[in-house]
């Protein structure tokens, strides 16, 4: 089968290797599309170190079932699925309390098992890790259940109930996912905190308040537009000192902010500000089984505003050159996706 394989820093190596096959459990799945997730890009630069050479990146994944290992009975051939890419044990202490994301044993397809990667013809997962989407969802649209899974997580951690106040500090795709999600929770109205049109568009196109720093301070804006009190969450998806800092602020008294994802490891914020103010800062990475499940079901019912998303499509020979204009910064796109069969 056709693979690309990481080489190092800025370089894929389109190889023909082994089609894998599926064992007791496992199931194999013809890959429909791969969306290009911003920490692979980092990956592809060299900057994080979580991808080494000659494996197979790539885990927003959709696909088809093509071949059943032993005792496999929940799927059949032919099922359209999406890969949840984390691998977790089930029986460490974070997963006996349901965290199962933040698994101590865990692996993550596209990122550190091997040549077991999204940019490949065929993959092997275990069956419990494929979920049906239905038919009607185009494979480049499917893929993007992956990140609105990630959305789904944070509003998960959080205590965001009907009738809130909610503040988004960062417009790319994962805090445009925690909107499309938080939207659910049916909160008074969520602010949307950003410089790019092209992303402040979406967000209102969403249902949120945009809010271009470039043009006013959020904080004061925010501030002013609830009365002086702050907002019930604020989300955190960006990464850097300078938008935690604004979330922590952004949160009322007493309020909860949601710090999601990867981020800068470093970062410097008013500590006083959270201690004298009673608020309460949680921390996210990625999803659970039931996130996932709900990003299924939004993007379901929402297939043409989430395939919105896919900005750029390629075919696997594309690879190379889109992922080398992302990590330069020559291209700015809620997602590629990279469309294999």
């Amino acid at each position: 089968m056709k693979a690309l394989i990481y080489k190092g820093p800025f370089e894929f190596s389109g190889e023909d290797i082994p089609v894998p096959e599926a064992r007791a459990g496992e199931v194999l799945i013809r890959v429909g599309s791969v969306g290009i997730c911003g920490s692979d890009v980092h990956g592809f630069a060299g900057k994080t170190g979580r991808r080494e050479p000659g494996m197979v990146m790539g885990h927003e994944i959709s696909g088809t079932v093509v071949a059943l290992g032993p005792g496999v009975d929940t799927l059949g051939l032919g099922q359209r699925v999406v890969v949840q890419p984390i691998m977790y044990c089930g029986t460490c202490g974070p997963c006996r309390r349901g965290m199962t994301s933040v698994c101590l044993n865990k692996k993550m397809v596209g990122v550190n098992m091997g040549k077991t990667g999204g940019l490949a013809e065929y993959l092997v997962v275990r069956a419990s890790s494929a979920f049906p989407i239905s038919d009607t969802i185009p494979f480049s649209t499917a893929a993007l259940v992956e990140p609105f899974a990630v959305g789904s997580g944070a509003v998960s951690r959080s205590g965001v109930k009907e009738g809130d106040t909610v503040a988004i500090v960062g417009g790319g795709m994962i805090g445009l996912a925690v909107l499309a999600m938080v939207l659910q929770r049916r909160p008074a109205r969520v602010f949307v905190i950003d410089q790019f049109p092209k992303k402040l568009d979406m967000a209102k196109r969403l249902g949120a308040i945009p809010v271009n720093f470039s043009e006013e301070d959020p904080l004061t804006a925010i501030l002013q537009a609830t009365g002086d009190l702050g907002v019930d969450t604020s989300f955190e998806a960006v990464g850097i000192s300078q938008t935690a800092r604004l979330a922590n602020s952004l949160a009322k008294t007493g309020g909860e902010i949601v710090w999601i994802g990867n981020s800068q490891r470093m970062i410097e914020i008013d500590m006083q500000e959270i201690v004298v103010r009673a608020k309460t800062i949680k921390g996210i990475y990625c999803y659970t089984d039931d996130d996932y499940r709900f990003a299924i079901r939004f993007v379901e019912g929402h297939a043409g505003l989430a395939g919105a998303f896919a900005e750029e499509r390629i075919g696997l020979d594309g690879a190379q050159k889109l992922y080398t204009q992302l990590a330069k910064g020559e291209k700015d796109l809620f997602r590629g996706v990279v469309d294999i069969a």
